[in-house]
Formats: structure tokens, sequence, C-alpha cells
């Protein structure tokens, strides 16, 4: 849609900044954003048109790629870089002949983010045509999915105490949460926690983790339960695409037997980290009346005549008679996965599939990783959970429009990459 400026190819200055320059170019290529453009010209109107809307819309568009936290510093970026303006659309000529600066003053992008808070469904569902094309182009994608959550900070430091909505120094919306991080120390060995005090917003994803890109996604106050939010993705998502959904992998702060009744009910395989509620101190408990045991993390064992116990060996899951399957000494034995649902899972605890499949929990973490490090997530802290929704937007957009981007340009193995090409 966009007609991008070509880069000469004798000034080295140019060469340097190449990187950069195809990077932004191949995201504002490729993302369906007529709707949001027609949106914005239509809440302009007859009004003054001295920074048109589309290069605006790019600056912003290519702002998290720049890691810019900030409006005056994409501004300090536009004013140094002449290429990078081209790539927008801002034309100098209107500078060197004395029709307006070489680049928006504040108020036009303050301007811009006010409206796209007024129009935001429209880049969420930017974002939702940019997720169909993966569904279309990507063999698979959608059918191994995983949820987690990260809190990013307000600007604010917190709300006003008078309740005033006004006041411009606080955040009513965003509220205060503690993070619970688990280490062992280095001298005795022993589990310990840190934990840490936020004031801020959530976002939640739901993401494909072979393909390590986001499917849904919502924001919320930090405080907001993670597990809701998940069940909210599910129902979020159309017939289709639930169906395609074969299991969910998520931490130990998505375990409960609601949310694994849950996900049965909607035939997706729940592969989710197990916490230990068993108050008794008990190392095993007995299955029924039998000699079989297990753990509080689904380790099945058999006690022989002796009196030791022994491992079974896991055989596979029967979905007729819902029974996880083991063998020892060449007999078969069944835990019915009714008895314990939360313990007794469609795909076992203790088989090397359910280890295989956890391990795929971390695609989460990497993309996390990709917001923190490549779109200065952590640094940008905004007031606000509409502007911080839209913010989310626009890195969301981002990052499947350069997936987009380098799946059109025949470079599948680069879907993942933001600052490489």
């Amino acid at each position: 849609m966009k007609i991008i400026p070509q880069i000469t190819i004798f000034d080295y200055s140019e060469i340097e900044i190449l990187g950069d320059l195809e990077r932004c170019k191949l995201l504002i290529e490729n993302v369906p954003d007529e709707k949001i453009i027609n949106k914005l010209l239509e809440i302009r109107g007859k009004g003054r048109n001295d920074y048109p809307v589309i290069p605006v819309w790019n600056s912003l568009l290519i702002m998290p790629l720049l890691e810019c936290s900030t409006a005056e510093q994409l501004r300090r970026e536009l004013s140094r870089n002449r290429d990078l303006r081209k790539i927008c659309g801002f034309n100098d000529y209107d500078y060197f002949f004395g029709k307006n600066k070489l680049v928006p003053p504040s108020k036009a992008y303050t301007n811009m983010l006010k409206n796209l808070k007024k129009i935001e469904p429209l880049l969420k569902e930017c974002f939702y045509e940019l997720r169909n094309f993966m569904y279309e182009s990507l063999k698979d994608f959608g059918k191994d999915v995983g949820e987690d959550g990260k809190i990013f900070s307000s600007r604010a430091k917190g709300p006003n105490k008078n309740g005033d909505p006004k006041d411009s120094r606080c955040d009513m919306d965003a509220d205060y949460t503690i993070k619970e991080n688990y280490y062992k120390d280095p001298k005795t060995g022993e589990t310990k926690v840190k934990k840490k005090t936020y004031f801020g917003y959530r976002y939640h994803l739901l993401a494909d983790v072979n393909y390590e890109l986001p499917i849904e996604y919502t924001v919320t106050k930090a405080s907001v339960s993670e597990k809701k939010e998940l069940k909210k993705h599910i129902n979020m998502l159309d017939i289709k695409l639930k169906d395609k959904i074969e299991t969910l992998t998520a931490d130990k702060g998505y375990d409960s037997q609601d949310m694994i009744s849950y996900l049965k009910s909607n035939e997706i395989k729940p592969v989710i980290d197990i916490r230990n509620l068993w108050k008794d101190g008990e190392a095993t408990k007995q299955y029924k009346d039998t000699n079989i045991v297990y753990t509080y993390d689904g380790k099945v064992s058999i006690v022989n005549e002796d009196g030791e116990i022994e491992a079974l060996k896991y055989l596979g899951y029967d979905k007729v008679k819902n029974t996880l399957r083991y063998g020892h000494n060449n007999k078969v034995y069944s835990i019915d996965i009714s008895y314990d649902e939360r313990i007794f899972t469609p795909i076992a605890r203790d088989s090397k599939k359910w280890e295989r499949k956890y391990n795929k929990r971390t695609a989460l973490e990497r993309i996390n990783g990709r917001m923190d490090r490549d779109f200065n997530l952590e640094n940008n802290r905004v007031r606000g959970i509409k502007k911080a929704t839209v913010m989310i937007d626009m890195m969301m957009i981002g990052m499947l429009a350069m997936a987009k981007g380098h799946l059109i340009d025949k470079h599948p193995d680069k879907i993942r990459c933001l600052k490489s090409i």
C-alpha cells in the first residue's frame, strides 16, 4: 500500500544504518492498516494537515523497533536520520521551503495517540488479520499453544489518594501486585523466594509455542488473575481456531482443578506444572485400595511384596476408558483419570511426552524477552490502561507484521527475528 523510497548505494552512512532501515521497511510494508488510516483521516476531517496522518502513523509503528520509549526519543531519531524519514513518508522539501518543521512536534504524537485510543478495536482487528495470515501460511499453527503473563510498570508511582482521575501525576487505572521469584541458595541449596512489588499493568498472552508467535492477548491491571484471562482467551477464539488446539502449556501459576477441567471440557490437553498442595507431609498416597502409590506430581509406582517401591513404566493413555496405562512385570495397571484430574492428566506427568511438551513453554519466555529487549517494553512506562493497551497492540502488530514479511520473502526460518534480517 505504501510507496517506500529507494536508498542510494553510494553513501556509506546509509550502508551503516541499512539494518535498521530494512527492518522498519519490512514492518511498514506488511501491516494491513487501511482501516486504521482511513479512520484517522476521518477523525482529522478538514483540520490542519501540516503533518499527514500516514507518516506520523508509520513512525509510531516503528517506534518499538527503534527502541524509543517516548515521542521525544522518536523525534530525535527521525531528526538525525534522513532515510528513516523517507521510509515513514515525511517530505523534507516542506522543511526546506519553510512550510513546517523537519519532524512533527510532540503535540502531533500526543494527538495521534489520543485518536488511537478511540479506535483501539481497529488495532486489534489489524492484529487478527495478521494472525489469520499465520494460520493460512504456517503448518499446524495454533496446534500447540502456551499461556503466560508479564508485568510492566506504570509511569506514575501510585493512584491519587483522593480518587481524582484528572490528576495527571497519578495513574488511577493501574494497581499493585507482588511477584515471587523462586531460586536456590547457592550455599545451602534451599529453595527461597524473593518478592518484589510492582505498580502497573500486565499483558496476558496466548501464543503458538512452536513458531513463538502471539495468537491472543489482553491488557489488564497488574493484579488481575492469570487463570481468568486464560479462560477469556480460549473463549475469544472462534470454534475453528479453538478446535485446532491440542495442547496448552503453562507454569504452575495456572495450576488448579478448575483449570484442568475447563481445558478438558474444550478437548484441550493440559500440560501445566503442578504445585504441592499436600498438607500432611506425605511423600506418596495410595491409589484406591491397591498396592499402587503416586506422588503429588504424578509419578506412579507399585509397592512389591517386600515393601519396596518400584516405578511403573508408562504405556499410554486409553481415551475410551479415560485411563493411564502402566506396566510392571508383564502386567498392565490402569489409573482412572477421574480419580484426581489435577494429578492424572491425559498426557501423564511422569512421561517423556509430558516433559517434551512442557519444555516448549520456554517459547513464552522468549516472546516476553523480545518484548523487553527488542521492543523495549521494560523502558516503556505508560499512564492509563487505554494507552497501555494501544502500546501492546502496536508491539503485537509489529511482531506479526515482521513474521509476515519474512514469510513473503521466503525466509520462514527468520519469522522470530525482530533484530536481524
